[in-house]
């Protein structure tokens, strides 16, 4: 229906269909999606209006920084477009903790752990002072994970510490946008501790709920767990 109207409707759709579902592992990107979002940048791009064309950077970025394509780097390219846009106040601030975690779960994947932790700190922590919950879950595994790799006692007990932190979140029931991230931080938590029947307790309660939701990219990461 939006394809009819115009370019910042058109814009808005894209990114409503898709930005929550890629970032919190409900959907992995596809053909549609890379095809949905560079038309919705093409169109943006020629629209004259900078909020439309912010929008369409931002929900492009995000999706070719969850592909493992040449345009890998793009994406990021247009993330740092548009997250400059949200600091100049020509789009919405709410971009940047959400542009600010894929960063840091790309230093992770680079190697520059100790970046990862930083970076994922700070963009808790205000998500926390905002109360912005919907991408909670997925920076929280971000931080975990990146401490877990690095691994000193102290990252033990500070990744122990951002679980509890999360589940003590308010929530309604079956606010699976926190329950999967749950599931699967605290299996890897239990294997970092050595305990296994925990682990694999976790990790099939994980793998469970996953397919049950029919979560692609947490369908994944579970899979990917031994």
């Amino acid at each position: 229906m939006a394809r009819t109207f115009d370019p910042m409707t058109r814009v808005a759709a894209t990114m409503y269909k898709y930005l929550l579902s890629f970032l919190n592992g409900a959907l992995l990107p596809d053909e549609a999606a890379l095809t949905d979002t560079a038309e919705a940048l093409q169109i943006a791009e020629h629209s004259g209006d900078d909020f439309t064309l912010g929008l369409a950077r931002y929900i492009r970025g995000v999706t070719l920084v969850h592909l493992d394509l040449p345009q890998h780097e793009v994406g990021f390219d247009l993330l740092a477009k548009a997250r400059d846009m949200s600091l100049k106040e020509r789009l919405s601030l709410s971009a940047v903790p959400v542009i600010d975690i894929e960063t840091a779960r790309e230093r992770a994947r680079t190697g520059d752990v100790d970046g990862a932790i930083k970076l994922s700190r700070t963009v808790i922590d205000d998500m926390l002072a905002s109360g912005e919950m919907f991408s909670c879950g997925s920076a929280t595994i971000t931080l975990v994970e990146s401490l877990l790799r690095r691994g000193t006692d102290a990252d033990h007990q500070e990744a122990q510490a951002a679980i509890d932190r999360l589940a003590a979140i308010p929530t309604d029931p079956g606010f699976v946008m926190h329950e999967l991230p749950l599931l699967r931080l605290r299996a890897l938590a239990a294997r970092a501790h050595g305990d296994d029947t925990a682990y694999r307790d976790y990790r099939d309660r994980y793998r469970a709920m996953a397919t049950s939701l029919g979560f692609e990219g947490h369908m994944t990461w579970a899979a990917a767990m031994p």
